[in-house]
């Protein structure tokens, strides 16, 4: 009887195989490498879908202090980057591609290059809602004196909107 090795190491198929299991390793890390350079509808997508996020700045000393940037973190070469979502902001779209592509590949942790730089990122953060509108408002027990308050609010009743009156405290 003859035996046919279809998937030895030595032969073309097995060659194949090997190849096809190594990129199929390797395709998860380097789809989560950086490189990826998203524009402002975009970002503002990333930014909705993610809202806890670290943000890099790797602009130059002067770019920084003449448009700081919220919440971000100077970059540099050997600093530490937290897994999750990572956004670069830079003086270039180039600069800011070198730099999440630097970013060592991790399976946790997702790099973004922010296309038009700082403009971009501001332009999208104001694409977010800034707040939720209160429904109420609570005095903390022990930080109002007793008498007759200052303010009294009526909150919203029937759709109408509230209001707030001062009253003097010296009558």
């Amino acid at each position: 009887m003859q035996s046919t090795d279809y998937a030895t190491p030595h032969s073309l198929p097995g060659r194949m195989l090997s190849l096809l299991v190594a990129a199929l390793l390797l395709l998860p890390m380097m789809a989560f490498a950086g490189g990826r350079l998203l524009d402002e509808r975009d970002l503002a997508r990333a930014i909705k879908q993610e809202a806890d996020y670290q943000l890099l700045d790797a602009r130059s000393a002067g770019a920084r202090q003449l448009a700081p940037l919220a919440f971000s973190k100077h970059y540099e070469k050997d600093m530490r980057i937290d897994r999750g979502t990572v956004f670069v902001v830079a003086d270039s779209d180039e600069e800011a591609l070198a730099v999440a592509r630097s970013i060592p590949a991790a399976t946790d942790r997702r790099v973004f290059a922010v296309k038009g730089g700082a403009d971009a990122w501001k332009s999208a953060q104001s694409e977010l809602p800034s707040a939720i509108a209160p429904t109420g408002f609570v005095v903390p027990k022990g930080t109002c004196d007793l008498g007759k308050p200052a303010l009294t609010f009526d909150a919203e009743t029937k759709g109408k909107p509230g209001k707030a009156v001062l009253e003097p405290i010296n009558k």
